[in-house]
């Protein structure tokens, strides 16, 4: 007989206020789902893993995953509309075999193999399903229409947590007898309506799911642990470029509309080369020449916004983190006031930063130079970086 795990990784993430699945947003070098694919792949227990994602994003997680050695056999699941729904279809893909089945959030990334072995341990015919759950410590209140009805006894309430555990036919069973999924906010709630009896197992804080900005901070605390600066380096960076009529022209990471682009290997955004040198510089490393090279065609066109994610990997890995970022674009033409917060918006989600941390000023050259005649843009960059000790 075989235990499984389902891991659910089909969300959007909306509440963390990012553009992409949360689970793909880097945190100090490595996407979200990394730490948990890194901590359930230490279970001695697990026969099996069936990974539940969006089929546009499937290739992203399967690349991710292939980082890790590791002796358990994976599957994949498609993403459904809710929850329940990511559930159902993995399900559907566990083998005939399983006896013991665990269903798993992908956005608790510090849920140890550990963990998970002590539930499928616990599971059997005295235990039929099991959850971590922890209990309310704070004064819990019943409102309507933001006013207080009553104090609820919180003696009783607990909050649940994932891994859920369930014998794997009863959960089949449980689906069909359930009338209705419509309000079902975990697994638990499905083996409470048919009668199915849970046990909880004391929960841990870090189990927490990573699902508004607060809990990515208070992860990034937890794994990179928040200290004096060793040192505080500085770095600049400029950049220009010639402009040509026939390309469409990217500052930022944003497409500028009715305006000609500038001429280059890359889409030749001069704004974020200014700041990816400028990181380089703060970092010790060579500039983006020696690492994004006009003679390779790897660059040719190259996307600039996914060049700043490959150096932010880099002083990643040099153990910095970004303090802020200042810049000025240099330009007769065009006017870019209304595309700074996007682009401050889609700068500091490549960076895995606040957008508080980009600064964006222009100004023109006062119709000096080639620049003041109008033949091109060039930008500055400052940058500061912090030196830490990275726990990994």
């Amino acid at each position: 007989m075989m235990n499984s795990l389902i891991l659910v990784a089909a969300g959007e993430g909306t509440r963390i206020g990012g553009s992409i699945n949360k689970l793909l947003m880097e945190m100090h070098g490595h996407p979200l789902i990394w730490y948990t694919f890194k901590n359930i792949l230490d279970s001695k227990l697990l026969d099996e893993i069936v990974i539940v994602v969006k089929d546009t994003e499937k290739s992203q997680f399967q690349q991710i995953l292939s980082e890790f050695k590791h002796a358990i056999p994976i599957k994949w699941g498609q993403g459904g509309n809710t929850r329940v729904d990511s559930v159902i279809n993995g399900i559907s893909q566990i083998s005939s075999k399983s006896e013991k089945l665990l269903i798993h959030d992908g956005a608790r990334p510090l849920v140890g193999g550990d963990a998970i072995d002590q539930i499928l341990n616990k599971l059997g015919p005295a235990h039929p399903a099991v959850i971590f759950a922890l209990p309310c410590i704070d004064t819990m209140k019943e409102i309507n229409d933001e006013q207080v009805k009553k104090t609820v006894d919180r003696s009783k309430l607990y909050r649940a947590q994932t891994p859920q555990g369930v014998l794997t036919a009863l959960y089949k069973k449980a689906l069909l007898q359930i009338k209705s999924l419509k309000n079902i906010t975990d697994d638990s709630s499905i083996f409470e309506a048919v009668k199915i009896p849970v046990t909880i197992i004391p929960g841990r804080e870090n189990f927490f799911k990573v699902t508004t900005t607060e809990d990515w901070n208070r992860f990034s605390n937890m794994i990179y642990p928040s200290k004096i600066p060793a040192y505080i380096r500085v770095g600049e960076g400029y950049d220009i470029h010639r402009f040509e009529v026939s390309r469409p022209l990217f500052l930022g990471g944003i497409k500028i509309a009715d305006s000609g682009g500038l001429s280059g290997h890359s889409d030749a955004d001069v704004l974020i080369h200014a700041i990816m040198d400028a990181l380089l510089g703060a970092a010790g490393l060579p500039d983006i020449g020696h690492f994004f090279p006009d003679s390779d065609v790897r660059f040719d066109g190259a996307c600039s916004l996914e060049l700043l994610k490959q150096v932010s990997r880099h002083i990643t890995k040099q153990n910095y983190l970004i303090g802020n970022i200042d810049s000025t674009v240099i330009a007769e033409k065009p006017k870019i006031s209304e595309y700074i917060e996007a682009m401050k918006a889609i700068m500091s989600a490549a960076l895995n930063i606040s957008k508080n941390q980009i600064n964006i000023k222009a100004t023109t050259n006062e119709k000096l130079g080639d620049i003041g005649r109008g033949k091109g843009i060039a930008a500055l960059a400052s940058v500061i970086l912090f030196r830490r000790e990275y726990n990994e």
